[in-house]
């Protein structure tokens, strides 16, 4: 019989959800946590439009373990000038603090310490 109680429910399992266990496994290794996913596995995910997008309402490309980013390039935007205006509600500082905080974890994970692409200059000052 499959346990039925848990001490916590995430719902989604794209960055937020994950990033969201992990911090909470920091804290109690001995949480039972229950991730729940609407999307399919990432060797499963095709669009059923092909080439032509018509932003389907539950996307079968971005909906499942690691969200868009899991089928995507490899691309990761941690800037404090891409991704909305976060920084309006937590102060700049703080937001490169948690940017810098989870990139730390994403390295922890094997993400290289390097920037590709773009001004590696530009974005290294921003960083810092």
């Amino acid at each position: 019989m499959v346990d039925k109680k848990y001490d916590v429910v995430v719902i989604g399992t794209g960055p937020t959800g994950i990033f969201a266990v992990i911090e909470l496994l920091k804290k109690d290794l001995n949480l039972n946590i229950l991730m729940l996913e609407k999307g399919t596995d990432l060797t499963a995910r095709v669009c059923p439009k092909g080439d032509k997008c018509v932003n389907c309402r539950s996307c079968a490309i971005v909906s499942g373990w690691g969200g868009a980013g899991a089928f995507s390039d490899g691309k990761l935007s941690l800037s404090p000038l891409i991704g909305g205006n976060l920084d309006q509600y937590i102060g700049s500082e703080n937001l490169k603090d948690y940017i810098g905080y989870v990139d730390d974890i994403y390295q922890d994970f094997g993400a290289p310490d390097r920037i590709f692409g773009g001004d590696s200059q530009k974005i290294n000052e921003i960083k810092e």
